[in-house]
């Protein structure tokens, strides 16, 4: 029982490094494409950093994103609808996205499909009773 509890801990522990060095990884990304210094970045931002930095277009095809992703990518990652990205909006919403299961990300496709078609629902009832 000891030995199990002991091995339980090596791979929380060896996660942990894990999950460290890949937020590392993504805060050295985000300050790349992050040109302007602000701190924040905006879909435009994250767009070109697909086409222009080889390492944050190899990160982003990982995780299946395609440059033609990058608008509902950006959907995601702002999670506060601001239309920029924080660091840690960036690095957290990504290490979701990488972590979650395919369930997962179909319930939050889900949502956004539902979403979508409520503003079309409202703008078509918006314009057809002008």
């Amino acid at each position: 029982n000891t030995s199990r509890e002991a091995d339980d801990t090596r791979k929380i522990e060896e996660r942990a490094r894990e999950f460290k060095a890949g937020m590392d990884k993504l805060t050295v990304l985000f300050q790349e494409l992050d040109r302007d210094g602000s701190g924040e970045l905006n879909c435009a931002e994250l767009t070109r950093g697909m086409q222009t930095n080889p390492r944050f277009y190899t990160a982003m095809a990982a995780l299946d994103i395609t440059p033609e992703d990058m608008h509902i990518i950006f959907t995601l990652l702002d999670e506060d609808g601001s239309g920029t990205v924080t660091y840690k909006e960036f690095v957290e919403q990504l290490h979701k996205i990488k972590c979650q299961d395919t369930h997962t990300v179909l319930v939050f496709v889900r949502a956004f499909i539902a979403d979508v078609r409520r503003t079309v629902v409202a703008h078509y009832e918006m314009t057809k009773n002008e």
